[in-house]
């Protein structure tokens, strides 16, 4: 038999508050748990599902045909803001991704009408001290103004808080929002240790980024919003690095040579997808209940399901695990407030919104009950056909059924048997 282990209370425990208590025991579970001391109980099922649940994940995933138009757009762009024209080009313009196309968790839009969001970088290479970040983005929009016009393009670029959007002409259902930015990284460090915090190694990619609503926004500053997609995306992928290397592995034992790296999908980021699909669906049918901007935030489901993460090998159990888990990495302020930290900005708390609008909060915290009782009870159901058409509700028929049509038709898979 185990050993049961007692928790020992502070000898004084009059100057501690029960929730005091409560987060310290919290916090000794998730430091055992990240050394991988603390036993789970994880609801264990047959892992019929499993292909089934590539099958959808692969499904949800952008095309490759919509993946080759999304490089050639970067490229496109990065071109315009080198040429020798341009007004930027001295400045060493970068473009690059951010967000779910860059860390491997996009999907399909729910219908064709709906439009992929593009989410793009455009770093300069400047100086807090140089520039305003009305005058950083000025320079961003002017070249994207005259890329729109040079390539025909029927709208003009619209300006955000932060962002130049470009909306596409054609059936490509695209729009790009491209956020102005420059290198932050000593700043950034300074700025943590200032606060009391260590800066880490994914501290090196921060970027300073333009709101037109901060403070000193026309002027030249120091104090600018910070930002770190490059940082967040090495964070997410150390989640499942390992995982990363037994399918690279299996990749080689298996002569397969070549493939692209947006084509090695972990069990993490095919998990991440299919929530991500449950969340689209779920918010369209109960949006009346809450506001409009209430819809589960894509870079906290990311950040918790990465949390609870720890490269397991099965789609299906790494879906329940994660479903069961992600609670625990939501913390929580004396007063109530929920905190999920940024992991490459402990300044930061993604749910800071919550306060302001607690809608939002009982809005991610309904549909996550309702995922976990969903996805659940479909994969308990016991043969294949049964949770086909569970998930149908759940995901979309359309997507399970391009699932179906996509799986492998040999007489070991239990849906064809």
């Amino acid at each position: 038999m185990a050993r049961q282990r007692t928790v020992k209370y502070p000898p004084k425990r009059g100057k501690f508050t029960r929730r005091q208590i409560e987060r310290a025991v919290d916090k000794v579970v998730r430091e055992r748990r990240e050394r991988g001391t603390e036993e789970f109980h994880i609801p264990t099922y047959p892992a019929q599902s499993t292909p089934l649940l590539e099958a959808i994940a692969d499904t949800l995933d952008i095309s490759d045909s919509h993946y080759t138009q999304v490089v050639k757009r970067c490229e496109s762009i990065s071109a315009w803001l080198e040429r020798d024209e341009s007004m930027v080009t001295c400045y060493m313009p970068k473009i690059y991704p951010q967000g779910s196309f860059l860390l491997g968790t996009v999907i399909k839009p729910i219908s064709g009408a709906e439009e992929y969001d593009l989410d793009l970088v455009c770093e300069l290479s400047l100086q807090k001290t140089e520039i305003s970040q009305e005058k950083l983005k000025y320079l961003v929009g002017a070249e994207i103004k005259s890329y729109a016009q040079a390539n025909n393009m029927n709208s003009r670029p619209e300006e955000s808080r932060r962002c130049w959007t470009l909306n596409y002409a054609d059936n490509a259902q695209f729009y790009v929002d491209i956020l102005p930015a420059i290198p932050d990284a000593e700043a950034f460090k300074l700025f943590l240790e200032s606060k009391g915090h260590s800066p880490s190694n994914w501290s090196d990619s921060a970027i300073a980024i333009t709101d037109n609503t901060f403070p000193n926004y026309s002027q030249v500053d120091t104090d600018w919003p910070h930002s770190n997609p490059k940082g967040y995306a090495e964070w997410f992928r150390s989640r499942m690095k390992k995982r990363v290397g037994a399918i690279r592995k299996s990749l080689i034992q298996r002569q397969v040579q070549n493939l692209p790296e947006c084509k090695v999908k972990t069990p993490l980021q095919r998990a991440i997808q299919i929530l991500k699909r449950h969340r689209d669906i779920w918010f369209d049918k109960n949006q009346p209940a809450y506001d409009g901007k209430a819809k589960p935030s894509s870079i906290i489901i990311t950040t918790l399901a990465a949390h609870a993460y720890y490269n397991e090998g099965d789609l299906q159990q790494t879906l329940l695990k994660i479903l069961t888990q992600m609670p625990h990495y939501i913390e929580y302020y004396n007063n109530g407030a929920a905190l999920i930290r940024n992991p490459v900005n402990p300044l930061e708390n993604f749910a800071a919104k919550w306060r302001k609008h607690p809608i939002r909060k009982e809005c991610f915290m309904d549909w996550l009950k309702q995922v976990q009782l969903d996805l659940t009870e479909a994969l308990e159901l016991s043969d294949i056909h049964s949770v086909e058409k569970s998930l149908k509700f759940y995901l979309g028929e359309r997507v399970i059924n391009g699932a179906l049509q996509n799986l492998p038709k040999t007489g070991n898979h239990p849906a064809f048997t």
